[in-house]
Parts: structure tokens; sequence; C-alpha cells
């Protein structure tokens, strides 16, 4: 059992160990194989895909992306990519949705960039905030 709860696969061994679930239990539940679970637990995977995020949190019954207070999203740009995760979408596939580049997203996650007033304000009735 994680000692401390600092990556999401701490968040899933635990929940999985509290369970008493295999990996390839999860696995299916989450959709990928068992392999994948053991590289996530072990932190071996540096980013999770998106797609898995929706199934993640589910399989969890909460976000740990925002229950650690430390994590709380507290900037317009974290507000954005965690939606983003929310529903499931990668940078590409959220662009599309917002009829930018792909790059756009990037840099407004990443703080480089802000959106414009009228995008700024899309974004806002989209993820409430």
């Amino acid at each position: 059992m994680p000692k401390e709860l600092i990556t999401l696969g701490d968040h899933i061994k635990k929940k999985r160990l509290e369970n008493n679930l295999f990996q390839k239990d999860v696995g299916k539940i989450i959709g990928t194989d068992n392999f994948t679970i053991v590289n996530w637990e072990k932190n071996s995977t540096k980013n999770i895909p998106a797609k898995y995020y929706p199934k993640i949190m589910k399989f969890l019954n909460s976000c740990p992306l925002i229950n650690n207070t430390k994590k709380s999203p507290t900037t317009f740009s974290e507000k954005i990519k965690l939606h983003r995760l929310h529903q499931g979408l990668n940078q590409k596939q959220f662009s599309q949705l917002l009829e930018v580049d792909s790059t756009t997203v990037k840099f407004w996650e990443s703080g480089e960039r802000k959106p414009s007033e009228k995008t700024a304000e899309k974004l806002k009735v989209i993820i409430g905030g």
C-alpha cells in the first residue's frame, strides 16, 4: 500500500488493494491491460493518456487531481486542463471542440498564453469558472 498518495498510480494502487482486486481486474474496469496498470502503479508512465481519466475517476469514486488541497486548480490554466482531463480529451480533441489549434491549448495550460477575451468567455461557460 502506498504510504503517500502523490501520483494517480498511487491512488489506483491504494483503491485496488482496498478492494482486493488484481491489476488485470482494474485494467478491465478502466479499459486497458494489466501491464499498463502495473506501469501506472510503479509510476513508470509519465503521462497517463487523457482518455482513461473518466474511468479512473469513476473507479476511484473521486478526482485525485482536486481532492488534495495542494493540487486544487487555482489558475485559469489549471482549470482548463482539469476540465479537459475530466472529459477524457487530449489537447488536440479539446482544441477541435473550441476550434483552435492544439498548440494554443498547450500554451493556455502551461500559462504561456491567455485565451482571447471571446474564447475566455466561451471557456468560462464550458468549465464553469
